[in-house]
């Protein structure tokens, strides 16, 4: 069966993901994931899809023009493309917490360094003054480290280039960041 990928843009409100699900399910399309989030009031979700029989991308994407205009939202329909083709690397999951004022330039200095080492941002949060930190950004980096990888070298080049940009910057075991949260 033919995966794709949908996702869908627009103006954050409650049943989105309900109706996006819905048209997906009237036309035999089976969610195998999906993830969404809100930022700055604008809704993001990406859906992987089995297409249902009888139906193809093109059409899908269609439908979903026709079915969501309506309720001003944009999807994009794409084949999700073979993993074949990627290098199983061991990996260890990491999280790296980045603050610090705002400034151009700094998700590209830090997500540099970690492309250098091999490194893969699985899951990237950025918020612009939290309560906590009123005059400052946050960034959370869920990352995959490689395990032949030298850690110490890894994060001394990220601190290095931290600084240089004034950030305060840690890095930690997956395992260890949530125990601590969890605290």
């Amino acid at each position: 069966m033919e995966k794709i990928v949908v996702a869908v843009f627009g103006r954050d409100r409650p049943g989105i993901v309900c109706k996006v699900a819905s048209i997906l399910a009237d036309h035999g399309c089976n969610i195998e994931d999906i993830s969404q989030t809100v930022l700055q009031g604008e809704f993001c979700g990406m859906f992987v899809v089995s297409l249902g029989k009888g139906v193809t991308i093109n059409e899908l994407q269609d439908i979903l023009d026709e079915q969501l205009k309506e309720e001003n939202l944009i999807a994009h329909t794409k084949p999700l493309e073979s993993s074949n083709h990627q290098i199983n690397v061991e990996t260890e999951p990491f999280v790296v917490v980045s603050i610090g004022k705002d400034r151009v330039g700094l998700i590209a200095a830090i997500s540099c360094i970690m492309y250098e080492f091999g490194v893969n941002i699985s899951n990237l949060k950025f918020v612009n003054r939290t309560s906590a930190f009123p005059e400052k950004t946050l960034t959370i980096y869920e990352v995959d480290v490689p395990k032949d990888l030298k850690l110490t070298d890894f994060t001394t080049s990220l601190k290095k280039r931290a600084q240089e940009l004034g950030l305060e910057i840690t890095v930690q075991h997956k395992k260890i960041f949530e125990e601590i949260c969890r605290i």
